[in-house]
């Protein structure tokens, strides 16, 4: 009872910092007005990476504390595109096709019964690669960090690190979860050891 109750604190502790999880991140890119270096396809991989977690854990009754910050998450991210849309437009027709394919996605994701609810646990990992890999590539392909943000990839880092614990703790033993955090957390540790070996100023490395 003790650990679960412990594991509470924590769960509610990541959701409150998720609250300011991306602000580093907002706040570099419009201090910079600059997205060079940032993966856009990675940016729009953390939508459903973010929202499917919220939904699975919703549709299956799992305690709010679990999954909340997902949902901040989500609004933050779709924050962050938008600001990448102002600064580096791309045409009409790209941006009623992304927004489109994602509300009718995370409808047909919403909408599956719960004992399919499962597939989109089976998911959840190939849109974790989704999220993190287009940004991992795009760094080691131009040498440089560029417009990323190191303190949201480090709070990112920590944040997966204890929901893993938690969710051991208040959920128990899901497979798809653990293995999808746990996948989460190695992925933002070879951010951070990205950062640790390349420049931030992509034109430095160019």
């Amino acid at each position: 009872a003790l650990a679960k109750g412990a594991s509470a604190l924590f769960g509610a502790g990541i959701v409150l910092g998720s609250l300011t999880l991306k602000l580093p991140q907002i706040l570099l890119l419009l201090r910079t007005r600059s997205v060079e270096g940032l993966s856009l396809a990675g940016c729009y991989g953390e939508i459903p990476m973010c929202a499917s977690f919220a939904i699975y854990h919703a549709r299956l009754g799992y305690p709010l504390d679990t999954y909340a910050e997902n949902l901040v998450i989500t609004a933050q991210n779709l924050l962050i595109i938008a600001i990448y849309w102002v600064l580096k437009p791309p045409s009409a027709a790209h941006m009623l096709g992304v927004s489109t394919a994602g509300v009718l996605l995370h409808a047909v994701l919403w909408l599956l019964p719960a004992r399919w609810q499962s597939l989109v646990a089976q998911a959840q990992p190939i849109a974790m690669l989704w999220g993190y890999l287009p940004q991992i590539l795009l760094n080691a392909r131009l040498g440089c960090t560029g417009s990323l943000s190191a303190v949201t990839t480090a709070a990112r880092f920590a944040g997966c690190s204890i929901r893993l614990a938690t969710t051991v703790l208040r959920i128990g033993d899901d497979p798809w979860l653990l293995a999808t955090y746990g996948l989460a957390a190695s992925l933002t540790a070879a951010l951070l050891a990205q950062f640790a070996l390349l420049p931030a100023n992509c034109a430095a490395a160019s």
